[in-house]
């Protein structure tokens, strides 16, 4: 697999088991205009609002990977709490498989420091957000996505592919093939402050639950559903 230059990361509470969490984000041309604002505009007030759950600012570390012409690291692994604010920018193609194999080898690497740091880990996530298809292969993604899903009892990586606009449902589905479970979902219109919200309230749930715990989430907002494998 492609090598990741990889700093070692801040980590603030040691002691408490740590939740990574990669953002993995399209930002090819036609996420130009409200659609890239409303995004960055999300993005910083989900870091706000989980920053005031005294856990979650701590355990919880963050990392942005954008795909376009290419995959680029945009925030490598801050804890929530220090998270610098973005603003995205959109140009170029839809690089996903190039996206979702850079941002596991960043999971993988993250979480081979907790290890090495002694460190307890909850299910990492991979959340990524597409309002398209992809224009480079995602074979290999898929691939590497259901070695990770399936990994021990519980799994290593637990990846989220959200579709907004005209994204392809073929394309994300064919990212979970084989995998148990097939988290696929629809937004209905570009206001991605309800799907960060629930995020931010799934993540504080998780950073106050047991380690291989099966936490169960809260509803989804009313703008987003689960897309059945069968649509």
């Amino acid at each position: 697999m492609p090598q990741v230059s990889y700093e070692m990361p801040e980590v603030l509470a040691p002691n408490k088991a740590h939740l990574a969490c990669i953002l993995l984000l399209d930002t090819s041309s036609s996420m130009g205009g409200s659609p890239i604002d409303n995004l960055n505009n999300a993005i910083n007030d989900f870091k706000e609002k989980l920053s005031m759950d005294e856990i979650a600012k701590k355990t919880i570390d963050i990392a942005i990977v954008e795909f376009n012409e290419t995959a680029e690291c945009v925030r490598p692994f801050t804890p929530l709490l220090k998270m610098e604010p973005v603003e995205l920018v959109a140009r170029g193609r839809t690089a996903m498989g190039a996206g979702i194999n850079k941002a596991i080898d960043m999971v993988k690497e993250q979480n081979r420091f907790y290890e090495a740091e002694g460190i307890e880990v909850h299910r990492p996530w991979i959340f990524m957000i597409t309002d398209g298809a992809p224009t480079d292969d995602i074979a290999l993604a898929a691939q590497r996505i259901k070695e990770e899903e399936t990994k021990g009892k519980y799994g290593k990586l637990k990846f989220w592919a959200l579709g907004v606009g005209d994204f392809n449902k073929e394309a994300l589905f064919s990212l979970f093939e084989g995998c148990p479970a097939k988290r696929v979902l629809a937004l209905n219109d570009f206001n991605f402050g309800s799907i960060f919200n629930w995020m931010s309230e799934s993540m504080a749930t998780i950073s106050v639950s047991r380690v291989g715990e099966d936490v169960q989430l809260g509803n989804l907002p009313t703008n987003a559903q689960v897309i059945p494998p069968n649509y």
